[in-house]
């Protein structure tokens, strides 16, 4: 009997996977910026065909994560309704402030578009999906990227988008608990070793502006859809709220889905599972999956 990937996403359920059915490549190095080996994960559906694809962007409040953490009970059922899936790393603050982050998402998405064909994907079907950290880096990416580097849609989950107006914040929402806003702004120790400093002044504004995804908007951007909590005591849900109607002021595509009494992820009750069954169709939609 063929081994089966284990599901926790029910809302999914449709055939489900079996060993035979998916390639499994890990520690594929997809850059080596300043000699730094950067690897990636990737489960490929074996099916003929180009397929699309989802590139996972772990969190870590920009000074830790890794690749490993793959939410399966996340992707998985992404896969068994017709996409690969891969799952990079990059480098990591304090050591290597921003653009490091961002100028490696769009290394692993240049990668795998000069790779699809290897990977079986195709290179106009990608897209971006990112929590926490990660949706700061994945909403950067797809608004500021290079043309070559464009991604067909991406998933920002309880990221931030506007850093002016998060350092802006009083009181000031970090590490799951609400305080006075601080003297030199509203800046998380992650969100200070992602940008190089701890204190907002006159000098190092522009790199807070040039960090904020709201920044880089523009009409011919990819579509995103945005997934807060709206009792995000890390990121608010206000960082979404911004990103949103920067993007239909600009008039391009967004989404935004609002997890009512939701925290910084952890959205186990019953009554907030609907994402997984929201996430899955508008993927398919923008992706163009089973049309």
């Amino acid at each position: 009997m063929k081994k089966r990937i284990l599901l926790v996403g029910a809302l999914f359920a449709t055939c489900p996977l079996s060993a035979a059915d998916f390639e499994t490549r890990l520690d594929v190095e997809f850059a080596s910026p300043g000699g730094e080996s950067l690897k990636l994960d990737a489960y490929l559906l074996r099916e003929a065909g180009r397929h699309p694809a989802i590139i996972f962007v772990h969190g870590g409040g920009f000074v830790g994560g890794d690749k490993k953490e793959y939410p399966r009970d996340l992707l998985e059922p992404l896969m068994e309704i017709g996409f690969s899936t891969f799952s990079i790393n990059y480098r990591l603050s304090p050591k290597h402030p921003f653009p490091a982050a961002t100028d490696d998402v769009e290394s692993a998405v240049r990668y795998l578009k000069q790779r699809a064909a290897d990977f079986r994907i195709d290179p106009e079907r990608l897209a971006l999906l990112g929590p926490s950290a990660g949706g700061l880096l994945v909403s950067w990416a797809g608004a500021a990227c290079r043309p070559e580097n464009r991604v067909a849609a991406v998933v920002s989950m309880f990221g931030e988008h506007d850093l002016v107006l998060r350092a802006a914040e009083d009181p000031c929402s970090v590490d799951g608990r609400a305080i006075p806003r601080p003297k030199g702004g509203c800046i998380s120790g992650g969100l200070a070793a992602f940008l190089g400093f701890s204190e907002l002044t006159p000098e190092n504004e522009p790199k807070l502006r040039q960090a904020s995804a709201v920044t880089h908007v523009h009409r011919d951007m990819p579509p995103y859809l945005l997934i807060h909590g709206t009792r995000d005591f890390g990121v608010p849900f206000e960082q979404s709220v911004s990103m949103q109607e920067a993007m239909r002021n600009a008039g391009a595509d967004s989404t935004l889905l609002p997890i009512v009494g939701g925290g910084h992820g952890g959205w186990n009750r019953p009554e907030m599972q609907h994402y997984r069954k929201e996430l899955r169709d508008w993927l398919k939609a923008k992706l163009r999956v089973g049309a």
